[in-house]
């Protein structure tokens, strides 16, 4: 008779998902650096004075290599299949951005309450 062995699992829902807008990667001879950020405008007043701040929040991932080579193969899949599906992801280039940028900060409102 063989001993049935029971292991326990906890899933931690109390983070929320984190949107990002910037990644940084770096590397070491044993590990891969991911660093997800996301930079959100804020305005502040101060002194009677409105100024605008930007609130960086980052969220780090660090693998090791092996693991990092599965992540790239695992996202290269899913990038496929979502292409299959939904049609080409068409990356902007930095200067188009730049422009668009730009333009929405023309064209939108701001409250500040």
């Amino acid at each position: 008779m063989t001993e049935e062995k029971r292991i326990n699992i906890a899933v931690d829902h109390n983070e929320p998902a984190f949107f990002t807008d910037n990644v940084t990667v770096s590397h070491s001879p044993n590990k891969f650096v991911i660093d997800f950020s996301q930079t959100t405008p804020r305005f502040d007043g101060f002194q009677n004075k409105q100024q605008q701040t930007f609130v960086v929040k980052h969220k780090t991932l660090i693998l090791d290599p092996q693991f990092a080579k599965i992540f790239l193969k695992v996202l290269q899949q899913n990038i496929e299949k979502y292409e299959k599906n939904f049609g080409n992801i068409k990356i902007v280039e930095r200067k188009q951005v730049e422009k668009i940028e730009d333009m929405v900060e023309e064209s939108s409102t701001r409250y500040i309450g």
